[in-house]
């Protein structure tokens, strides 16, 4: 049964070029129809390469579309969404992992290469990451990352760290562009040689501005404390520090919360609010890291626990200040979009009113099951600020039916019973049934579940910085109005 599938998966993947390279829709959507026939037949085995390839089909799809003069930089392209969703379930098909590693390394770097062109830089690198884990010679991921470091580099406001990822890009490329690189069917001439374009502007960048190679970048240390120490390390592990270099490197060069507004203006009359917006959102997402951190050793007794009387359910249910810091990090993590819904909708004067300004909502309105986007994003080259509108599309809400994260609904749901109904927290499997009103979830899924709307929470905070930049840098040249420059100074601490 599977050689019959691996047959049919072999004239499928040649249909599909076939299409491709003779730039037929009708074929392309008609093959559509086919993937979706095959991925519900009862052999699960190569279900993950038949999303691979129904990925592959609507990015065919989107490449016919690139050659439409607004196509590029347009927020509505479709194709690209449901390609991203296809590759992710692959990637989190429970038969992903018995897949070829070239192949299963093909699937990564075309996830990250789709995740880098929305301008999720930061979940591409991720992707790119899984690729080079899996083959570190990999050529493509190698490449590709390289490239996209390079650009994320450019984004930045702080001349300091872009050359500390620009670095890190130039090693990416040689790896890239070496002997030993491993191309998965053969050397590609084109991709080489953006790869050794992109290289050599690195390298000559690097030399310009006399980069020290030998700079130690793991001369900080992480505290003095055993506790501080375990703290730092483990925001270093999982990429948790508001700095644009713990995406590059684990080292204690990056175990700070650097990240704040870039030099902006305001006109003569306006209040600068904007630092103080970024303040609140940026403590309240160092405060939800730390919460995660303190409640990861749940099993420990908190003082505040002592003489507290509760009922065992025989569920397996866990309580005490542990758990609930646990639930409270989840919601304080999750409530950081809207914050930036709102500081999108003063910077941008969108002019909503506060208290419909959802981080969905916030883009545009939904007419006819689509989304107008509003006038002062469509369109624009903002790198940063679409990776920020295509990581609300990883956010569930009811209104929207193109959700690109498989488990989106999951976050959702959890937010919504954490808020408005009741969610235990077990460490045990016990025979247990949800209702509508009172859910279970094991203590471990729940803390991989707050780890990601974390890692996205940190992820919006660097898009909503860079995206400023970026927009101020074309402000600068069209505004005529009188304005002034504000850049902030680090604020004094009342205990320090």
């Amino acid at each position: 049964m599977v050689t019959q599938m691996s047959s049919k998966l072999d004239i499928l993947g040649a249909e599909i070029d076939s299409a491709a390279e003779s730039n037929n829709v009708s074929a392309l959507t008609t093959l559509i129809e086919k993937c979706d026939s095959m991925i519900e037949s009862e052999d699960t085995h190569l279900r993950p390469i038949v999303f691979f390839y129904k990925a592959n089909i609507y990015s065919s799809l989107a490449a016919l579309k690139s050659h439409e003069p607004e196509y590029t930089w347009s927020w509505q392209q479709s194709e690209k969404v449901i390609e991203i969703l296809h590759l992710r379930r692959a990637v989190s098909d429970s038969k992903f992992s018995s897949l070829d590693s070239i192949l299963q390394c093909k699937i990564y770097t075309n996830l990250g290469n789709s995740l880098n062109q929305f301008g999720r830089f930061i979940e591409a690198i991720k992707a790119w990451d899984c690729a080079l884990n899996l083959i570190p010679n990999f050529a493509m991921a190698l490449g590709n990352k390289g490239v996209g470091l390079a650009d994320y580099a450019r984004a930045l406001y702080d001349y300091g760290n872009a050359s500390v990822v620009v670095a890190h890009a130039l090693d990416e490329l040689k790896g890239a562009i070496s002997k030993d690189a491993l191309w998965d069917s053969g050397l590609h001439p084109e991709a080489e040689e953006c790869f050794r374009v992109n290289y050599f502007s690195a390298e000559k960048h690097l030399e310009r501005i006399e980069y020290r190679f030998e700079f130690d970048l793991n001369q900080w240390p992480l505290g003095d404390a055993k506790t501080e120490v375990e703290y730092r390390t483990w925001c270093l592990d999982n990429g948790l520090f508001l700095s644009p270099l713990n995406d590059v490197t684990k080292l204690s060069v990056s175990a700070q919360d650097i990240l704040h507004l870039p030099s902006h203006t305001y006109s003569i009359d306006e209040e600068a609010r904007f630092p103080n917006y970024f303040n609140i959102i940026k403590q309240e997402y160092v405060t939800a890291r730390y919460m995660l951190f303190e409640s990861l050793d749940y099993y420990s007794q908190h003082i505040s626990d002592k003489g507290v009387l509760l009922m065992d359910g025989f569920d397996g249910a866990q309580f005490g200040y542990r758990i609930e810091q646990l639930k409270l990090a989840f919601r304080l993590a999750y409530s950081i979009f809207d914050k930036i819904a709102l500081f999108l909708n003063d910077y941008y004067s969108i002019g909503l009113e506060t208290r419909t300004v959802s981080f969905r909502k916030i883009w545009g309105q939904r007419k006819n099951k689509k989304i107008e986007i509003n006038s002062c994003f469509a369109g624009s080259k903002n790198w940063p600020l679409r990776g920020l509108y295509y990581l609300s599309k990883d956010l569930f809400d009811d209104d929207f039916d193109d959700v690109a994260l498989p488990e989106a609904k999951d976050l959702a749901g959890l937010r919504n019973r954490i808020e408005h109904r009741y969610l235990s927290l077990k460490d045990y499997e016990a025979p247990t049934k949800s209702t509508d009103i009172y859910s279970y979830i094991s203590i471990d899924d729940f803390q991989l579940k707050t780890l990601r709307i974390m890692s996205m929470a940190r992820e919006a905070l660097v898009y909503l910085s860079l995206a400023m930049h970026r927009e101020e840098e074309t402000r600068d040249i069209d505004n005529e109005k009188l304005s002034f420059p504000i850049q902030s100074s680090p604020i004094e601490r009342f205990y320090e």
